[in-house]
């Protein structure tokens, strides 16, 4: 699968590492189609063919030099551990598909490397967190003006008495 970004200039996909660097960017031929994605090469040779059931692993790529994460690709079910980027592949093809539990994580890397979005995301997540950081300053305020002590105050928010004195004891 391949993704575009709103502006248009990233695209990227889920490709499959093969062990001599190279990586998947199409199929045919009864194979995957791969090439070498290295920004250190003056020319990128022309696509190659492999067997997709050689790839050591799967992560997402960009056009614009960005590579995500080795989720490696396991031959022991056992050893298959998502927290750990592990991967088992019970049946692999030679087209290299990437398993459908990593279809969405992979995406997910790949829109984070964004500039737009995930800046957007982080001033989002920065202003909820300012408004939320009122809040709770506004709920001190009217728990020390109830008569509630710091340590009081320190276990509601979840830190000591001496924490919550130190943070709010001068607002």
């Amino acid at each position: 699968m391949s993704y575009q970004s709103d502006d248009g200039q990233h695209e990227g996909w889920e490709a499959a590492e093969f062990p001599d660097g190279r990586f998947s960017v199409g199929s045919g031929n009864g194979g995957v189609l791969v090439r070498w994605l290295r920004p250190d090469l003056d020319t990128d040779p022309e696509p190659g063919v492999a067997d997709g059931r050689t790839a050591i692993g799967w992560r997402g790529v960009c056009e614009c030099g960005w590579r995500g994460p080795l989720w490696a690709r396991v031959t022991d079910p056992l050893e298959g551990n998502l927290a750990a980027r592990k991967v088992f592949d019970p049946a692999p093809s030679e087209w290299a598909d990437v398993p459908a539990a990593l279809e969405e994580r992979i995406y997910q890397e790949w829109r984070g490397h964004l500039p737009g979005p995930a800046l957007a995301d982080v001033r989002a997540a920065a202003e909820d967190l300012r408004k939320a950081e009122a809040r709770l300053d506004e709920a001190v305020a009217r728990a020390r003006a109830d008569g509630c002590s710091w340590a009081d105050v320190g276990t509601a928010a979840g830190i000591t008495r001496q924490s919550a004195h130190e943070r709010w004891a001068r607002r």
